[in-house]
This record gives C-alpha cells, structure tokens and sequence, in this order.
C-alpha cells in the first residue's frame, strides 16, 4: 500500500500518520508528523487558559475543535481567542481536586510508608525505574528522566497487584 505525504508530497509505503486539521483528515510521513507536532506545541494553547474545561471553552460555552496529531490532541484557538486568559478562576478549583483514584493511591502509597516497604514502577515510556512508598513518600505525575506523563499508570491497581 502506497500513500502520499500531505507535507512534503512524497510517496511512501504504508499506511501513514493520520492527522485531523480544520475539519479535514490529512496522511503525514514521520518527518513531516514530528514538523506538525514541533508546529503546534509552540503556539498558544487552550489548556493553558483559565476557561478551559473538559475539551470546551466555559467563556463562549462551545465545544472546541482538536487538532490530533499522532498521538497528541492540541487545542489552539487560544490564538484567535478574544477572551484567553492565563489567570486561575475561582471555579477552577474542581481540576486541582484529586479523583477517587488518586486518593486511593495516595492512601495507599502510604500504608507502604507506614510498613517501610518500598514499590519499584518502571516508566511506561522510558523504562527508568522510580521508587514510591517509604523512600519516595509521593506519587510522581512525571517520569523525572523522560518527562513522560505518568497519568495514564493506574498507581492503586498497580500497588494493589504488588501488595504482599
């Protein structure tokens, strides 16, 4: 199977990376995909905003078109926005409270405190290993190596699976 680049129109075998812009699907090469990724993590995201919530803007009270990319969802009409605003709201105090799953975790990342006991977890994206329990008290968000996001770990089923 056979595809075009959209970037650089070059013809390549495979399948190719699929990329959703303004609407439209377009097929990527490497080289051009990681160009788009570079492209699109420089420019003025919603997430940074303070009416950013949940993949719509509180402010205009609509949905906001992604930008996917790969494997990475941007959302950049923060640099059309009339009202983007970096400033933290009273009513974004919901994304700093901690979910169900987290608190367990926490609880018992603690418990291994209180035992001594110490879990090895290997990052998902690097491998290099990171301690919790009673050398590392609390949960890392980040691989501090790779800089990986550690969300999508389940930290409680994996400590439950490891608890002796």
């Amino acid at each position: 199977m056979r595809s075009e680049c959209y970037g650089c129109k070059k013809s390549f075998s495979g399948k190719g990376i699929i990329v959703s812009l303004n609407g439209g699907e377009r097929t990527y090469c490497a080289d051009c995909l990681w160009k788009v990724q570079k492209e699109y993590a420089q420019k003025k995201s919603c997430e940074d905003c303070g009416h950013f919530d949940e993949e719509s803007c509180e402010k205009r009270g609509k949905a906001l078109a992604p930008v996917k990319a790969g494997f990475n969802t941007y959302f950049v009409e923060a640099e059309t926005c009339r009202d983007y605003s970096t400033e933290q709201k009273a009513s974004s105090k919901k994304k700093n409270e901690l979910t169900e799953e987290q608190k367990e975790a926490a609880a018992l990342v603690k418990k291994l405190s209180e035992k001594g006991q110490t879990l090895t977890v290997y990052c998902c994206h690097c491998g290099a290993p990171m301690k919790i329990g009673a050398k590392a008290p609390q949960i890392q968000g980040t691989c501090l190596k790779c800089k990986g996001d550690l969300e999508i770990v389940n930290m409680a089923k994996f400590i439950k699976q490891h608890k002796s």
